[in-house]
């Protein structure tokens, strides 16, 4: 038997394990002297749908708490139990010489053996962006956040990217008349775009709303008060207390568990980036979605690979096979790699009817933004993310 294990149950990760239970798996075990499984290893049981956050951490009445959720045991529920396994705890540690990973799992701590390993991982910051252990702490973040953001009269949110400037956005759609503060941290909004009109287009949306950008200026440490409030240090020496602080600044790639010499200087898994391959550890390792050095932190970097994962899963357990002089079965797939898109492509809504939105480099106009993401923010695709519903095809 081959175990297959997968590390981490979100985008990239689940649709990972879709992906090689229907189109790798039941190729290669067409074979009677070759059985591969799959061993999902997560610390959340159920997946969360973060590109929606910046609405459903507003309001429940806007998205309702559960939404964001789905669960991953039932998702996977009509595979066969001898090809796949979750287990619900947080990989610790990798020994890479017996090939075993050490998972804390409620209040025991187990061993797995895998023969092929994917790193799937993720960053961590707030949980109101990332999983930081099972999905109830970010059920319970939006919940705390609901109650706060209506009682607040002075809201501040740290980091001028997508995610900070579609919170603003949202916020002061919802609640008119706050005194709503974002702190870019660079020259502009949206700085990772290199259509700087997006940027400005965005800075003077947010201000028709009625909120007020400050550039060149971050958040060095905050400190809650015993009355709730926020007392925040910024980089240019001075204070500031808000009811609310939402940082949205990004996160840090979990990778501490795992052998250093395995990353790059920014902590990622070094990552090749067209067929998925960790560059630095040793056969048989893997990694994609925000953890791995290819990816931008973009959805897009997390799902669109996975077809190029697959077949690389696939053709190196071909030919390690063949190797051996085991037979295998058929179907044969068709070679796929990951060719990132250089260009800027992002959608970012700014309140329900419309925003600012760059596709292959070029700005599209507002009406486009509520098309494709402001008016639902693609919350009903949720439940697709933990079925795996754009891989039933290889």
């Amino acid at each position: 038997m081959h175990n297959i294990v997968i590390l981490g149950g979100n985008f990239a990760g689940v649709g990972a394990a879709h992906y090689i239970l229907r189109h790798v798996v039941p190729s290669l075990n067409s074979s009677e002297k070759l059985q591969y499984k799959v061993t999902l290893i997560s610390p959340s049981d159920h997946t969360f749908f973060k590109i929606g956050a910046p609405r459903a951490l507003v309001s429940n009445e806007l998205i309702p708490l559960d939404k964001p959720f789905a669960s991953i045991p039932d998702a996977f529920s009509d595979y066969n139990t001898s090809e796949f396994t979750f287990i619900h705890g947080k990989a610790v540690a990798v020994d890479e010489e017996s090939k075993i990973v050490s998972v804390d799992s409620a209040s025991t701590q187990t061993s797995v053996q895998y023969d092929l390993l994917v790193i799937a991982t993720g960053t961590t910051s707030s949980p109101l962006w990332t999983l930081n252990g099972d999905y109830t702490l970010t059920r319970a973040a939006f919940e705390d956040l609901h109650r706060r953001i209506a009682r607040a009269e002075k809201i501040l949110i740290a980091g001028g990217g997508a995610a900070g400037v579609e919170t603003a956005g949202e916020i002061a759609n919802l609640h008119k008349g706050k005194n709503i503060t974002i702190l870019s941290g660079s020259f502009r909004l949206l700085p990772k775009l290199k259509n700087v009109k997006a940027g400005r287009s965005a800075e003077r949306q947010l201000e028709s709303q009625g909120v007020k950008t400050i550039h060149n200026t971050k958040v060095t440490s905050s400190t809650t008060l015993p009355d709730g409030k926020t007392s925040l240090l910024l980089s240019d020496g001075t204070t500031e207390i808000v009811d609310v602080f939402i940082d949205a600044t990004g996160g840090t790639p979990n990778t501490s568990f795992l052998p250093d010499h395995w990353l790059d200087e920014n902590k990622r898994v070094a990552t090749e980036p067209s067929t998925l391959r960790a560059t630095k550890a040793p056969a048989g390792i893997y990694s994609i979605g925000d953890v791995a050095s290819y990816s931008k932190g973009s959805a897009m970097d997390s799902l669109w690979p996975v077809p190029a994962l697959g077949y690389s899963i696939w053709a190196d357990l071909i030919k390690s096979a063949n190797e051996d002089g085991l037979p295998v079965g058929k179907p044969i797939l068709k070679e796929k790699i990951y060719k990132q898109i250089e260009a800027d492509m992002q959608i970012v809504p700014i309140g329900p009817m419309g925003g600012v939105g760059v596709i292959f480099g070029w700005s599209v106009p507002s009406w486009l933004v509520w098309l494709v993401k402001s008016r639902t923010f693609m919350m009903d695709k949720s439940a697709g993310l933990a079925t795996g519903a754009q891989f039933l095809k290889p």
